[in-house]
């Protein structure tokens, strides 16, 4: 089925192409059901990606592969809300979808921080009820990278990361946070011929 009827306006078709083929045409180059079925292919591979990144971000250890899965995150559905123009999606459309991402950004990085301070911890063996001080040696690199990304921080998650740097350089309160209970979404199986893809359902933490 073609995205548009035998009455649709040409000029959205040579829009679609170009956007589909990076071209700046100013006819239609190839038939209607070919744009059709590239336009399918180009929504469910970014589609796809997002579902599988996000299912990344809930679960990584590591800030640096955290704000790249959520950069790319963005990029992807940047992408895909310029189809809404063109493209019926199902509910959420990407520009809600994005919307959704970004109002729990600070929820997912916190629980990213911690899941990566406590494996630190365990890396280290580290053991609150024995009163030790935790070794530089063992946490500088998480600690690097942590502060890698400082400028992406709310002021309470600077905060967090400032308190897991004092517990090993100042060798304050001795810490060592719970990771919040993270619900894990079922990504789905796509199909290698497209079907109305959905996006997974943005997990709670």
């Amino acid at each position: 089925m073609a995205l548009f009827s035998s009455s649709s306006n040409k000029t959205k078709q040579i829009e679609l192409q170009n956007i589909i083929f990076g071209t700046n045409e100013k006819k239609l180059m190839v038939s209607p059901e070919f744009l059709t079925e590239m336009t399918k292919h180009y929504i469910t591979k970014r589609m796809k990606s997002i579902n599988h990144m996000m299912e990344s971000i809930i679960a990584t250890k590591s800030p640096r592969s955290f704000f790249t899965y959520y950069d790319s995150i963005l990029e992807n559905l940047d992408e895909l809300i310029v189809l809404e123009k063109y493209h019926s999606f199902k509910s959420p459309i990407p520009s809600e979808f994005k919307k959704g991402i970004e109002s729990k950004r600070e929820r997912y990085t916190e629980s990213m921080i911690n899941r990566a301070w406590k494996e630190a911890n365990i890396k280290a063996n580290y053991d609150p009820k024995a009163e030790q001080k935790r070794s530089p040696e063992d946490f500088a690199d998480i600690l690097d990278e942590m502060l890698e990304y400082k400028d992406r921080y709310t002021s309470a998650l600077t905060e967090l990361v400032n308190k897991f740097y004092k517990s090993v350089y100042e060798h304050g309160i001795n810490d060592f946070p719970q990771d919040k209970p993270v619900e894990e979404p079922v990504i789905e199986e796509v199909p290698e011929e497209f079907t109305e893809m959905e996006f997974n359902e943005l997990p709670e933490e």
